[in-house]
C-alpha cells in the first residue's frame, strides 16, 4: 500500500470521526451516506495539511493508528456536541417546570420526540449554529488539528477524557443558567397559585385552571426571553472550541 493512500486513510478516519459526532451533521436524522460523501472529499482537501505522515509498518499498527485517529476526531466532535446540547438541556428544564413537556413532537433532525419547547430549541439552535458559521469553525479546528497533532502521532486519546468531563460539568451549569429566568418566574407563579389555594381552599377553579395559567405565563414570557437565551448560548459555544483544542493538546502527549 502506497504512503499516499495510507496517509489519506488516516486523515479520513479523523475527519469521519468528527463528522459523526459534531452538531447538526452528526445528528441521527442526517443519512450516513451524506456524512460519508462529505468526509471523502474533505479528507482529500485536508491531506496536504497533514504534513509529514508517520506510516505504520505493519497491518496491526495501521489498524491501531486508524482507531486512534477516529477516536480523536470523535472526541473533537463530541466536544462541540456537548456545548451545542446546552440549549436543549435548558429547554428541557424549562419545559418540565412550565408544564410544556406533555406535548411531544417528532424532531426529524435528532430522530427523537422532545417536548414542544425542546423541539423548538433544537431547530433554532441548528439555524443559529449554521447561520453563525460554527460548522465552519469546526472544520477550521479540524484543519488545525493536523498541524498540532500530525497524522499517525496520536499519543494518548484517553487523556482527553478530563477535558470532556470538565466541559460536561460546565454545560450543565450553563444550561441551568439559561433556564433560570423563565424557570424561576414560573416557579413563582406556581407558588402564588399554591398559596392562594391554601388560603382559599373553597376556590376550586384554581385547581382546574392552574396548569393552564402556568402554561399561558410560560408562553408569554418565552417571547422576550428566548432571543436572550439564544444570544447567551451563542456566547457559550466557544467553550466547546476551547475544549476541542485542549483535547488536541492532551492527545499530542
Amino acid at each position: 500500500m502506497s504512503v499516499l493512500v495510507t496517509a489519506w486513510m488516516l486523515v479520513f478516519a479523523r475527519v469521519a470521526g468528527l463528522l459523526a459526532t459534531m452538531p447538526v451533521l452528526g445528528a441521527a436524522g442526517v443519512p450516513a451516506l451524506a456524512r460519508l460523501g462529505a468526509a471523502v472529499p474533505l479528507a482529500v482537501l485536508l491531506l496536504p495539511v497533514g504534513g509529514s505522515v508517520v506510516v505504520p509498518e505493519t497491518l496491526s499498527a495501521l489498524l491501531g493508528a486508524l482507531i486512534l485517529e477516529m477516536l480523536l476526531g470523535t472526541a473533537m466532535g463530541f466536544c462541540m456536541q456537548v456545548a451545542f446540547s446546552a440549549l436543549g438541556v435548558a429547554a428541557d428544564l424549562t419545559s418540565s417546570q412550565a408544564g410544556l413537556s406533555m406535548g411531544a413532537m417528532f424532531d426529524p433532525v435528532s430522530m427523537s420526540q422532545p417536548g414542544a419547547l425542546g423541539a423548538l430549541a433544537n431547530w433554532l439552535g441548528t439555524g443559529v449554529f449554521l447561520g453563525a458559521g460554527l460548522h465552519l469553525n469546526c472544520i477550521q479546528a479540524l484543519g488545525q488539528s493536523f498541524r498540532d497533532v500530525p497524522v499517525g502521532t496520536v499519543a494518548d486519546i484517553t487523556a482527553s477524557g478530563a477535558a470532556i468531563a470538565m466541559l460536561v460539568g460546565a454545560m450543565i451549569a450553563t444550561a441551568v443558567q439559561l433556564a433560570a429566568p423563565l424557570t424561576l418566574f414560573v416557579f413563582a407563579v406556581n407558588l402564588a397559585l399554591a398559596l392562594i389555594g391554601r388560603m382559599a381552599p373553597g376556590v376550586q377553579i384554581l385547581q382546574t385552571i392552574g396548569t393552564t395559567i402556568q402554561v399561558i405565563v410560560a408562553l408569554a414570557l418565552l417571547g422576550p426571553t428566548l432571543p436572550r437565551m439564544l444570544e447567551a448560548w451563542l456566547d457559550w459555544m466557544p467553550q466547546g472550541l476551547d475544549a476541542l483544542l485542549l483535547t488536541l493538546r492532551l492527545a499530542a502527549g
